[in-house]
C-alpha cells in the first residue's frame, strides 16, 4: 500500500546537506507530495550549500567535539567526503582520523584526482547486484577512488541502500574500527 501522506507532526523540519542550484528555499514544516516521480539521479543535481553545510558542522565540532571520525550515509557521505578533501583548510577548526561514508559519491570533486584524498577511509554500498536504487553503485566506487588506495577500505554488499550490520559485514566494520583504538 502507498503511503501519500506528509511526515507526521513530529517531524516539522526538513535538511540537506546539499541542495540543486535552482532550489527554492520553502518554509521548512512545509511537506508536500512531489510533482514529478522520484528521479533516482537526482543527487548528481544537488552541489549548492557547502558553505552553510561546513559552517554548521565546524560550529558542532566546536561545542561537542573533538570526533575521532567523521561518519555520513548517502548525500551526508557525499558532504562528508568534501570535508576530507578540505582536510587541509579545517586544521584546526575540524580534525578527525578517519572516514566511514555509506553510498556516498563525489560532488564538486571534478578536479580530484584517483588517490588524492590522504584520509583513512572506510566505504560501504551497495554492489551492482545490490540495486541501491537511490545511489549507483559505480558512483560510489568512484568516491573510494580519490581516495588515497593504501588507507581506504571498500566493502559491497548485496542489500541496496543500507549499511549492512549482519556478517560478515559488520566484522569488516569492526576490523577497520580497530585501527583507532
Amino acid at each position: 500500500m502507498e503511503n501519500n501522506r506528509p511526515p507526521s507532526e513530529s517531524c516539522s523540519i526538513k535538511f540537506s546537506w546539499l541542495v540543486a542550484p535552482d532550489h527554492k528555499r520553502e518554509n521548512d514544516s512545509d511537506w508536500k507530495i512531489a510533482d514529478s516521480p522520484f528521479d533516482p539521479l537526482q543527487y548528481q543535481k544537488q552541489t549548492e550549500g557547502f558553505d552553510k553545510s561546513i559552517a554548521y558542522l565546524k560550529d558542532l565540532y566546536s561545542t561537542a567535539g573533538p570526533f575521532d571520525g567523521i561518519l555520513g550515509f548517502s548525500q551526508g557521505a557525499a558532504m562528508a567526503a568534501l570535508v576530507c578533501l578540505h582536510q587541509q583548510k579545517l586544521r584546526g577548526e575540524m580534525e578527525f582520523r578517519f572516514a566511514i561514508l555509506c553510498s556516498g559519491f563525489a560532488v564538486n570533486m571534478n578536479n580530484c584526482q584517483q588517490g588524492s584524498i590522504n584520509v583513512p577511509s572506510l566505504h560501504i554500498f551497495g554492489n551492482d547486484k545490490g540495486k541501491d536504487r537511490q545511489i549507483e553503485s559505480q558512483a560510489s566506487r568512484h568516491l573510494a577512488s580519490v581516495f588515497e588506495n593504501g588507507c581506504s577500505v571498500v566493502i559491497e554488499h548485496d542489500f541496496g541502500h543500507i549499511i549492512p550490520t549482519r556478517p560478515p559485514y559488520i566484522e569488516q566494520i569492526k576490523e577497520f574500527l580497530k585501527r583507532f583504538m
